[in-house]
């Protein structure tokens, strides 16, 4: 009964009804997505958007206020373009060869509740409701999904549905650690022949839903979401998740507690696992938390909490890079609801910025840097959308329009987004 009240519910409900064919990921033809959120507005100063120096009265980094491995900025150079980034970026350099970096992206909201909402979607959102269809749901589309057992797998953030079939519905959970829970059986194992009459009892039992409910017969989608809950617990998936028995897998993500489902590493060890195993296509997950510094906390921890995330990004991209090394198949994204100001102010932080970047690894995209902000305020100025340069008259980058370009490169309708995508952006390296 417990395999069957599974199968109805976390782990089936977001399965496509197709026989299971594999559980471990043998080609790099399949799309894989992850979407990687810093929590809490990052400092772009510090990141992906660093300067050189400060500007009177506009914009100060407070290098002076850092501990002193942060306070140098790094240059960096992708596709031929060098670029500043602050040290805490320095994790992911290594992947740079594969990067497109979205500069001064307006997120045209500072409110917390809404920038959730919005970089969620990659549509503007009803206040701080989202509309439409989570990114991570979007994305899942790209591929078939009838060999997956959880195509969309979403950690510490909502997903919503609103356009598609259930099977790319997300499967929801608050932290990493919890997928353990939805591997194994939620009971201990009963004798062979209870078990055995129980399954006989489960595959006799009809539905009482009406054979014209949209999707088919619902007694067939219950005997296959049975089929398999089962045959998953008979591969003790369970075990790939547990990083406290794997010693390499935690050096690499740099893992201090296993047990720890909000820790980046984990959370990014989690990623890489649903992806490999076959289980999911498609994970968007919470990385870092505790971005949003507006006092002497700032200098504390929003650098090394940026450092943190990009370690364990880059060790995920790490992995992701062995069976696709130019991220031909894959698109991993970084990004945060919103940035923090060029100015540091009275309390010693700084607070919530329109003008952010996005970080767009793969993705059948052209490696480079699109866009910028102003060197001078951390202002938005518009771009040329060929050529990604600044020009005052060109457009001005918003979450939709790199949302319908990386709905376009997936060979996806874009109409969603109600704006162009970047199509010159479009193409590989």
């Amino acid at each position: 009964m417990l395999w069957g009240a599974l199968g109805l519910g976390g782990v089936a409900a977001a399965s496509s009804f197709g026989p299971l064919s594999r559980l471990v990921a043998d080609t790099i033809e399949d799309r894989r997505f992850v979407a990687a959120y810093f929590n809490g507005g990052w400092d772009v100063l510090l990141g992906p958007d660093a300067r050189s120096r400060d500007y009177a009265g506009t914009l100060r980094m407070g290098y002076d206020m850092l501990p002193a491995a942060y306070r140098t900025p790094r240059t960096v150079e992708i596709a031929g373009t060098p670029v500043l980034w602050g040290a805490a970026m320095q994790p992911v350099e290594r992947h740079a060869d594969v990067l497109t970096l979205f500069r001064g992206v307006n997120m045209n909201t500072v409110a917390h509740p809404t920038g959730r909402a919005y970089v969620n979607t990659f549509l503007p959102p009803a206040g701080v409701v989202a509309r439409g269809d989570s990114l991570g749901t979007r994305m899942a589309t790209a591929r078939p999904t009838s060999d997956l057992i959880m195509p969309n797998v979403a950690i510490g953030v909502p997903s919503y549905n609103a356009s598609y079939a259930a099977d790319v519905t997300g499967v929801t959970v608050a932290r990493a650690d919890e997928v353990r829970g939805l591997l194994r059986p939620l009971g201990d194992e009963l004798p062979p022949d209870v078990e055995e009459l129980l399954r006989q009892a489960q595959d006799e039992t009809g539905s009482c839903v009406h054979e014209r409910v949209q999707g088919g017969s619902p007694d067939a989608r219950l005997r296959i979401s049975r089929a398999r809950v089962r045959q998953l617990f008979e591969q003790d998936l369970d075990a790939q998740f547990d990083f406290a028995a794997d010693d390499a897998l935690r050096t690499r993500y740099a893992i201090a507690n296993p047990a720890n489902g909000r820790e980046p590493g984990v959370v990014a060890a989690t990623c890489f696992k649903l992806l490999t195993t076959g289980l999911a296509s498609t994970v968007s997950a919470q990385l870092q938390v505790g971005m949003d510094t507006h006092s002497t906390n700032w200098a504390a921890s929003q650098p090394q909490r940026l450092e943190q995330g990009m370690t364990a990004l880059a060790a995920l991209l790490d992995d992701l890079r062995v069976d696709d090394p130019n991220l031909d198949h894959t698109t991993v994204l970084a990004y945060s609801e919103f940035a923090r100001t060029p100015m540091i102010n009275g309390n010693s932080g700084r607070d919530h910025w329109f003008a952010s970047s996005i970080l767009v690894f793969g993705g059948g995209l052209r490696r480079g840097v699109v866009g910028a902000t102003v060197e001078e305020t951390l202002g938005l100025t518009g771009i040329d959308v060929r050529t990604g340069a600044p020009d005052p008259e060109g457009l001005v980058m918003r979450p939709e329009h790199i949302g319908a370009t990386l709905a376009a490169a997936a060979g996806l309708d874009h109409g969603a987004f109600r704006v162009d995508p970047l199509t010159h952006w479009i193409g590989g390296a």
